[in-house]
């Protein structure tokens, strides 16, 4: 059988046809692999370093988390923690503060928050935040009795 000019030009269309979608499955299965490295992946990282104590390791998560969407006050409540695990008081503080900025009905954020200004010697400061923390939730025993024993420590 003789080879014509049109089952050549056949053959590289089928040949073009089959890389184009090549090509293209491969950009889906990227955009793909890119769309999995939100916010939350990060945060779960961060959250399963946090919990094997490499604090620093989990605030560079938090970071990236924090970086892909700067408007996640969870990011920012977890990195606070992580901060106040290592005895930075003030750097958690205002992690707390951008939570709480982010999302000002944080009941956990305020407390910490608290918990944090209390051990910066700071017991008028601190009782503030609990009561914020009670105002949101008052079923929030934690903020309570921190609230009450401070109240007490300050007579």
């Amino acid at each position: 059988m003789k080879k014509t000019k049109y089952d050549t030009v056949r053959r590289r269309h089928t040949l073009v046809t089959f890389l184009g979608i090549a090509v293209l499955t491969f950009l889906i299965l990227v955009s793909i692999a890119g769309a999995t490295q939100d916010s939350d992946v990060w945060i779960a990282k961060g959250n399963t370093l946090f919990g094997l104590n490499k604090y620093d390791e989990a605030i560079t998560a938090y970071d990236k988390a924090i970086e892909i969407n700067p408007h996640d006050s969870y990011a920012w409540y977890n990195k606070g923690l992580a901060l106040d695990n290592l005895n930075k008081s003030t750097e958690a503080i205002k992690a707390y503060d951008k939570a709480i900025e982010i999302n000002p009905r944080d009941s956990d954020a305020w407390n910490n928050k608290g918990k944090t200004i209390y051990d910066l010697n700071k017991p008028a400061e601190a009782v503030e935040a609990f009561d914020k923390a009670i105002e949101i939730n008052p079923h929030d025993s934690i903020a309570w009795t921190a609230q009450e024993i401070l109240s007490i420590g300050m007579k």
